[in-house]
């Protein structure tokens, strides 16, 4: 008998009609008086790209604004909410005090930015921030920690 080459074997099989090795038969239907199963609900996944910059060489880090980091603030995630001085009688003139990751310190007021973030409201204990990163608005709290006594 002669031997055919490996590497014409698919297309003998295709052409003369036998059936391939990886095909699988298709699962068969349930029987006739069997419940069908329910019907299952997909699962939602938001993934978001996150990008970094080594900043190999003195080379500027493509991700940031042309103006540079320091002409556009602080960013929220480097911001730490130090103290709040709460008007009951009117909270538009409460104040926060944060600071950021140089320890340069804000004192903001409703409507202040900084960075990429706009403060919406001041409360006895948080403050509601709008942040913006690239061009996505969402909105952040930061609360302030609880202070322990000591000798209590």
């Amino acid at each position: 008998m002669r031997r055919v080459p490996a590497i014409l074997l698919p297309a003998i099989l295709l052409l003369t009609g036998a059936p391939l090795l990886a095909q699988t038969q298709p699962p068969a239907p349930p029987p006739a008086g069997a419940p069908s199963p329910p019907p299952t609900e997909p699962k939602l996944v938001f993934e978001r790209e996150v990008y970094s910059y080594p900043g190999a060489a003195g080379r500027r880090d493509p991700f940031l604004p042309l103006g540079g980091q320091n002409d556009a603030g602080p960013l929220f995630q480097d911001l730490q909410l130090r103290m709040i001085l709460y008007s009951a009688e009117s909270p538009a003139r409460s104040v926060a005090s944060l600071v950021d990751a140089a320890k340069k310190v804000y004192r903001v007021r409703r409507g202040d930015v900084v960075g990429n973030a706009t403060v919406l409201d001041i409360g006895p204990r948080r403050v509601l921030f709008s942040v913006v990163d690239f061009g996505i608005r969402r909105q952040e709290v930061l609360e302030l920690k609880p202070t322990t006594r000591e000798g209590a």
